[in-house]
């Protein structure tokens, strides 16, 4: 036999493997055409796939770019992943008469539905390759591929080996250009830090309340803080409105994705004011009109608004814990009361009031030092400050100014030496619950307060973490996340008092999140604004998900002008995920929205 037939013999040997594998991999819906080179150089890497109509019409998915083919190489036989990029539809018209004179001649107002029966040109980009048959891991694809090589739509499986998209037990979603491909990460990434942007109502407090819901379920190894300022988060311990056709489906979504999940225990902080009390309590401070006022004020009415939807829950307060349960959900929330002791955070003040200039911060902390046995209030610092004292400290008018107006500041938040039972936040932090809500939103504070709070307990939280370290014994991961995340990191704009908040308040977070990672401590942020967070987050955020924003919003974030304005169209729940563990940096994905747990807003109703 002469070369050439045993070369003939050979391809066509190749041909019959490539399309039988084809067939294990997916469905075959067209053929590397032939009347186009592949091309892979230094500038380009494309093929083109011609694809019969009647399975053109066939599958929804083609037509839009992006979706995801591949092709099994007929000389290599190794699996080689597309994604369309482009595509070329043209009627039987088109065909016939090349010259657009005749075209407009022979046109005709009558339907013909003949004219669409063509096959469609799909451009693609190569992304990754792999040996079915000894297997190993996915490489760059770097090969040309061979003309008439059997494309298909692969089946999930096979995107997700291509992609690796299932690197851990993070759940996220599935791939937006598919119904099965799912696409998880490893919780170790949110040692990394992690920033959700989006407009309000698009998903991003949906997102975060699936990974407070996967954490429980599949890492009993994470411990997540949510410092609530919205009031969206501390009703999570209730059930889903189970009701609601939306949340069925999102439902069964998720329990696809992640498993069920039917009620969890959490600790509710809740900073009390001696106008909190009055207001909800009746003046009264002991732990259990404190819960029931509570109960009866935040939790009730959304418990009474299920029931008129016809989900039943019973309902009971004892002591400090607030119990709920149905034949679908078992929960209970442990309400924990928090203020501060003047006495135990004196020698701490020049730290608690960001607003306090360097040089105010550090000549409290002398005059604190040199007086602390004469003080015991506010006033009495303010009164050594009015004295001679400040002269013999040589204390600049302007630094006294600015220490006296912090020092009112923080005694008139009402968040110290309230008459009413405490949970000392050293207690708190070593809670065995695994989820733990600091709610400053029905605590009624004002912006000032909850910054205070806020720079307060992450101070706590990473000295906490720090003492594990040293002492050997650390072994959880905390995760604290932060909606609105722009309120308490901003950027650099303002007055001078904003600049010493800012400088200070950015410097504490860059160290949090930069030491975190060794404290197995991670940060989650989220904004609908984030031209008005810190730069800070912005770079030290290694994973970042973009769901409905402005388009030059998401270009300054990497996506391409055509990407960034069709995610400012998208709809809710379509985010991108960008991470540097990602083979292409950035994926398309589809989280489950409403979420598994508790998701109200009764304003609404």
């Amino acid at each position: 036999m002469s070369t050439g037939e045993d070369l003939y013999s050979s391809i066509k040997n190749n041909v019959e493997r490539a399309r039988a594998l084809a067939v294990t991999l997916g469905e075959i819906v067209g053929k590397v055409v032939r009347g186009i080179p592949s091309r892979v150089s230094s500038d380009e890497m494309s093929v083109f796939v011609l694809i019969p109509p009647d399975v053109y019409y066939k599958h929804k998915s083609l037509g839009r770019v992006g979706t995801l083919l591949g092709v099994v190489d007929i000389k290599t036989l190794n699996f080689i992943l597309l994604r369309a990029v482009g595509y070329e539809r043209a009627d039987a018209a088109s065909v016939l008469y090349s010259d657009a004179s005749l075209v407009n001649t022979a046109e005709t107002y009558e339907d013909e539905p003949g004219g669409l029966m063509t096959n469609v040109l799909v451009k693609c980009e190569m992304l990754t390759k792999y040996d079915v048959f000894n297997g190993g891991p996915a490489e760059a694809a770097d090969v040309v591929i061979e003309p008439q090589s059997p494309a298909i739509l692969p089946r999930g499986e096979v995107i997700e080996k291509a992609l690796d998209l299932n690197r851990g037990l993070w759940r996220l979603g599935y791939l937006d250009s598919t119904n099965d491909v799912r696409v998880s990460a490893s919780f170790e990434d949110l040692n990394y830090h992690t920033l959700i942007v989006g407009t309000t109502g698009t998903g991003k407090t949906s997102f975060i309340k699936n990974l407070i819901a996967t954490a429980f379920l599949l890492d009993d190894k994470s411990k997540i803080t949510v410092l609530d300022t919205t009031g969206d988060y501390y009703h999570i311990f209730l059930p889903p409105d189970f009701s609601s056709p939306a949340v069925k489906e999102s439902l069964k979504t998720f329990t696809g994705l992640v498993g069920r999940i039917n009620g969890f225990k959490v600790d509710i902080v809740l900073p009390v004011t001696r106008a909190w009390l009055r207001n909800y309590a009746d003046g009264k401070g002991d732990v259990i009109s404190i819960t029931t006022a509570y109960f009866n004020n935040f939790v009730k009415p959304i418990i009474d608004y299920l029931d008129k939807r016809g989900v039943k829950l019973y309902a009971s307060v004892e002591m400090n814990t607030i119990r709920v349960s149905s034949s679908e959900w078992t929960a209970e929330a442990r309400i924990l009361p928090f203020y501060f002791k003047f006495g135990a955070i004196k020698g701490v003040i020049h730290k608690l009031n960001p607003y306090f200039s360097e040089q105010a911060s550090h000549f409290l902390k002398i005059l604190v030092r040199k007086s602390r046995d004469e003080i015991r209030s506010f006033q009495d610092i303010i009164d050594i400050l009015e004295s001679d004292v400040a002269e013999q400290l040589k204390i600049h008018k302007s630094t006294k100014e600015n220490i006296i107006r912090g020092l009112y500041l923080l005694a008139n938040t009402g968040l110290f030496n309230v008459r009413a039972a405490r949970i000392p936040l050293s207690e708190i932090l070593k809670t065995n619950r695994r989820i733990v809500i600091f709610d400053l939103y029905n605590s009624n504070l004002d912006d000032f307060a909850q910054k205070i709070l806020i720079y307060y307990v992450l101070d706590k939280i990473f000295a906490f973490r720090e003492a594990l370290l040293k002492a050997g014994s650390l072994s959880d991961r905390a995760i604290i996340i932060i909606d609105e995340a722009h309120k308490f990191f901003p950027s650099s704009k303002g007055s001078e008092e904003d600049t010493n908040y800012v400088r200070r308040v950015a410097g504490k977070i860059a160290y949090m999140m930069r030491l975190g990672r060794r404290r197995r401590l991670g940060f989650v942020f989220a904004t609908h604004n984030p031209n008005d967070l810190s730069d800070i987050i912005i770079q030290l955020a290694n994973n970042k998900f973009l769901f409905r924003i402005k388009a030059e919003i998401a270009e300054s974030f990497g996506l391409s002008k055509a990407e960034a304005l069709t995610l400012s169209r998208e709809a809710n729940g379509i985010a991108y995920y960008l991470s540097p563990w990602l083979r292409e940096s950035k994926i398309k994905i589809r989280v489950p929205i409403p979420p598994p747990i508790g998701h109200y807003d009764l304003s609404r109703e």
